[in-house]
This record gives C-alpha cells, sequence and structure tokens, in this order.
C-alpha cells in the first residue's frame, strides 16, 4: 500500500555555493546527505544545470525521490536578501500584510514592487499598542534563480526562507546551543551570517565577506601553494577521518589563524559594538559557530581565544540518533545548521 502524505519526511533543501546540503525527517526517521557544486572556477555562481546535478547526487545518496517528501523549504541568500526587525502599530493580524507592504517602502534600498516580502510577529504588545516584526523580502528575479533547478528535477518549494531566519530557527532547535539567547555564526564558501536572537531584544542579522574561500586563499598564500592544493588541505584536514596530522604552529594554520584575525574578528566585535546600542548583550558572550569550515581542527577554540568570548561548535546532527535512511552519516555535521533550520520550517 502507498504511503500516504502524512508519512512522508519533510525536507530542508540548502543549495550554497560550494554544496547542496538536504537534510529530512519524519518523526524518528531521518535523511541527510550532501553533494558538491562542480564549480570551474571557486568564485563562479553555479549554473542550474550544476545546481540540479547536485539536488539529485543528493537525493540519489539519500535513497529519496523527488516526490519522496511531504514537503520542500528551500533556503535563499544573497547581498540582495534583506532581514529586518520593524514595529507597527497594533494591528489585527488581517491587516499587518497590506500596512506591511506600505511599511517596507521606508526600511528598503529596493521598490518593494519588485520583491517578494515575508514576515513574522515576534512581539505584541498591547500596553505599548505596536507589534514587532521580523520582514524579509528578496528580488523576484534571485527568487526565480533559486527555483530554476529544482523545476528542472520536477520538483515543488513548499516555502522559500532568508537564510538568517533558518540559521535562527536552527538555533532554536539545535541540540547543543544555550537557551536564550542564540548566537550563531555560520562560515559559508563565499560569506557568513551572524545571526543574533533573544526574547525580548532586537533580532540581529549581518552577512560578512568573509568564508570558506578566505581561508583557503589565506592558506595559499601563507604556504606558498596554488588555491586548489590549499583547498584539498583544508578539506583532507577538517574530513570525518583527518588524512593528516593539523598543529597551530604550521605555516597552514599560522595562516587561518591571522585570516580568523584580520578578517573576521574585527567585523565580530563591530557587530557586536553595533548591536550594544540597539539592545542588551550578556557577559560573556557564547557564540556558536557552524559551516562546513567550522570542521577544521580547533577553529572554534582558536576563534573563541582571539575573540576572548567562549566559542562552541554547533552540530545540528547531535540531535539525530542512529543512523540515517538510505545513507551514511558524517562524523560531524556544522555545515548543515541552515539545512536543519529550514526542515523545522513546515506548512
Amino acid at each position: 500500500m502507498r504511503a500516504g502524505l502524512r508519512s512522508r519526511p519533510w525536507a530542508g533543501l540548502d543549495v550554497g555555493s560550494y554544496s547542496v546540503k538536504l537534510l529530512a525527517a519524519h518523526g524518528s526517521r531521518y535523511w541527510v546527505a550532501e553533494a558538491p557544486l562542480a564549480n570551474g572556477h571557486p568564485d563562479a555562481t553555479p549554473e542550474p544545470e550544476v545546481v540540479a546535478k547536485a539536488i539529485a547526487e543528493c537525493l540519489a545518496s539519500a535513497r529519496l525521490s523527488p516526490r519522496s517528501f511531504r514537503g520542500v523549504t528551500l533556503g535563499i541568500s544573497g547581498p540582495d536578501v534583506i532581514v529586518k526587525q520593524i514595529s507597527l502599530p497594533l494591528l489585527d493580524d488581517s491587516e499587518v500584510g497590506p500596512a506591511l507592504r506600505f511599511e517596507a517602502r521606508k526600511h528598503m534600498p529596493f521598490d518593494p514592487q519588485t520583491m517578494v516580502l515575508d514576515y513574522q510577529v515576534v512581539g505584541r504588545w498591547t500596553t505599548e499598542r505596536k507589534l514587532d516584526i521580523l520582514l524579509a523580502a528578496v528580488s523576484t528575479e534571485h527568487v526565480e534563480q533559486h527555483l530554476e533547478p529544482l523545476r528542472m528535477l520536477g520538483m515543488e518549494v513548499d516555502i522559500l526562507d532568508a537564510a538568517p531566519l533558518a540559521l535562527t530557527n536552527a538555533a532554536a532547535h539545535g541540540p547543543s546551543l544555550p537557551t536564550d539567547p542564540h548566537i550563531l555564526l555560520d562560515i559559508g564558501h563565499t560569506a557568513s551570517h551572524l545571526t543574533l536572537y533573544q526574547r525580548g531584544q532586537p533580532f540581529f542579522s549581518r552577512r560578512l565577506d568573509f568564508g570558506g574561500r578566505s581561508i583557503t586563499r589565506a592558506i595559499a598564500a601563507g604556504a606558498k601553494i596554488p588555491y586548489d592544493e590549499a583547498e584539498e588541505w583544508k578539506l583532507a584536514a577538517g574530513a570525518d577521518v583527518p588524512g593528516l596530522r593539523v598543529e597551530w604552529d604550521s605555516r597552514e594554520l599560522e595562516a587561518v589563524s591571522d585570516c580568523l584575525r584580520s578578517e573576521l574578528v574585527e567585523e565580530l566585535r563591530r557587530s557586536f559594538g553595533f548591536y550594544r546600542t540597539q539592545g542588551h548583550l550578556p557577559d560573556p558572550l557564547r557564540i556558536s559557530v557552524s559551516g562546513g569550515s567550522a570542521r577544521l581542527p580547533g577553529l572554534f577554540a582558536r576563534l573563541g581565544e582571539l575573540l576572548g568570548e567562549p566559542v562552541m561548535l554547533f552540530d545540528p546532527l547531535q540531535g539525530f540518533t542512529g543512523l540515517p535512511r538510505g545513507g551514511a552519516r558524517p562524523a560531524s555535521g556544522p555545515q548543515f545548521a541552515q539545512a536543519l533550520g529550514l526542515m523545522t520550517r513546515t506548512a
């Protein structure tokens, strides 16, 4: 007998600039897979056909098909993805949408008519007669670019979610993060996302021009080796079963340390300093780090030393027990943070 729709898993699909991550779950069952994007150049935007092929590889690895899911939530990110917390007068739920499109003109550098808007009410303050709302906006063109590879596979997307919101959701559902506040730094390939959420305080997200390729370039320059060789070294060092011994006094990891200090630490300090002008931050901060580059041995500990704050590794797969259906489970999975947040956003 064919399984009913409610017995199928819901999938979170994170299409990054380096790889595609799939995380799906239903009850105690889960599926996890990752497939690299075969780019001809490390800085090139992958073509839709390349993305579609990587998604298909994830499905095959997890032994799933495009029709296996009850629903799919797709992440969307980029410099034109905007997430802001704004306030509106106290309104009925039916009045928020129309009012928001008018209000959005005051908060976005783009014409709202060319944007796809979504929102979530995060605070309703009757005594102050106001609503706190998370506004998410992205260009229609950007949305279409993200949907095209899935259409090639005959897949439908049920929910589109901005990366900062997905990461906030991951932090809220993460098995190893403090209850409140949630400070998560997700280090992607071309950029990183810093998200900060705590109840009763302003929501904050920032896209940083720092990523895994920044680390690879630093290794290449510090060790005087080609970019491709530096990338191979980084992947080997962060592999499930490392193929080489790494020490922080090596040329490669000294370059990583210098890169963190010069390109990331000061940006984080500026971000936290800006937030303190708007809301309260606890002391110490207790920052969690995710993303593929977080798998480098000791990276989160070294970042904590440079910041002078506790930094821990966020591995969203710790919340799942046993082996996944149809595939092998990675020994460590900080790169699945966004996929977790997407998966938990269901219709």
